[in-house]
């Protein structure tokens, strides 16, 4: 009984599906975890956010910011920009992985810019 409860979530884990946005891949943005959406629904908000986050630097600070607790120290991302497109942004807990939510649907993003790096 104890094994089955180990190994579930490594099952559940390595059955998370991963949908290229792009083919040829030329971004590396790709969606995941996806619920009530398809990735043909997800994918062009998801490559909007990254072309939209990409055209600056700028954009990037208006995204998101680093937490640090020491100057030099790796620091934690934080959103600033809590809403794209209709869609609500999250950082998912405790994994900071990138969300976005509307209504019902949702999904992850992965991909050249995600999830946030604060190093």
């Amino acid at each position: 009984m104890l094994a089955t409860a180990v190994i579930a979530p490594a099952g559940a884990l390595a059955q998370t599906r991963f949908h290229q946005c792009q083919h040829p891949v030329k971004t590396g943005v790709e969606v995941y975890d996806l619920h009530n959406i398809t990735p043909r629904s997800a994918c062009p908000v998801a490559l909007a956010l990254f072309a939209w986050e990409g055209s600056s630097p700028a954009r990037i600070r208006a995204l998101y910011g680093c937490q640090r607790p020491k100057p030099e120290a790796a620091g934690y991302p934080f959103l600033r920009l809590h809403r794209f497109r209709g869609y609500r942004l999250s950082l998912t807990v405790p994994n900071k992985e990138f969300k976005m939510t509307k209504g019902s649907h949702s999904f992850e993003v992965t991909g050249t810019d995600f999830p946030l790096n604060c190093t």
